[in-house]
């Protein structure tokens, strides 16, 4: 019975980390990708960002 609450409140405590950690490194890559492809566009055309 203790090994299974155990397991149990490790499974809990682990749930919102592993969420959170994941959710992180999706939002993370997508800042990147963000600042990447601005500076991409900007050395590329520099034309472009006049129209902006």
């Amino acid at each position: 019975m203790l090994e299974l609450l155990k397991s149990l409140a490790v499974a809990v405590i682990m749930v919102p980390i592993v969420m959170a950690i994941m959710l992180g490194l999706i939002y993370g890559l997508g800042e990147v990708f963000n600042v990447i492809s601005k500076f991409g566009r900007r050395d590329d055309r520099p034309a472009n960002s006049s129209h902006h």
